[in-house]
């Protein structure tokens, strides 16, 4: 009989390559380095909430219009920044801001091309909440997830491998 630890954990890695490789053809197929961004604030509230994800697809700035939703990344942010073109520039560059938010963000007045990642096209309701579980529930609390996994694993396998190995050695 195999182990159902090491089957668990060969899924868990086959479902992470998997992911990549989804992951990867989406970047090819939308022209996108950022094909899809969970949204982490209600900064565009009522467009989108936090745990809404976006699907993303590269267009070039001069195609962006008033109006359209972006993904950009900035130096003052950790995170790419879901926001509303609301000005384009003389010099070509963007101009965002939140929909929910009362005024514009310093570093939303000057968007280069090479920060934007892509155009919203496509929203898919609280799927996002996976990626913010993780980021900000998991990640944070590694060590209780390692200890919490373990102990699953020692209350549930072990009684079975026991009374197996009591069953096998009785009779």
């Amino acid at each position: 009989m195999k182990n159902p630890f090491s089957s668990t954990v060969v899924y868990v890695i086959l479902g992470v390559i998997l992911a990549f490789a989804i992951n990867q053809g989406l970047a090819f197929a939308l022209s996108t380095d950022m094909p899809v961004v969970a949204v982490e604030s209600n900064s565009m509230v009522p467009t989108f909430y936090k745990g809404d994800m976006l699907v993303l697809q590269g267009i070039p700035i001069e195609e962006l219009r008033v109006g359209d939703i972006i993904v950009f990344s900035s130096p003052e942010r950790g995170t790419p920044v879901v926001h509303r073109i609301v000005v384009v520039n003389p010099d070509g560059s963007l101009q965002t801001k939140g929909d929910a938010n009362p005024r514009q963000l310093a570093f939303e007045k000057h968007i280069e091309s090479s920060q934007i990642h892509g155009k919203s096209i496509l929203t898919i309701p609280y799927l996002g909440w996976v990626k913010i579980g993780i980021m900000e529930y998991v990640i944070p609390n590694i060590g209780w997830v390692i200890l919490i996994v373990i102990a699953a694993y020692a209350l549930i396998c072990i009684p079975k491998h026991i009374k197996r190995q009591r069953t096998t050695y009785m009779g």
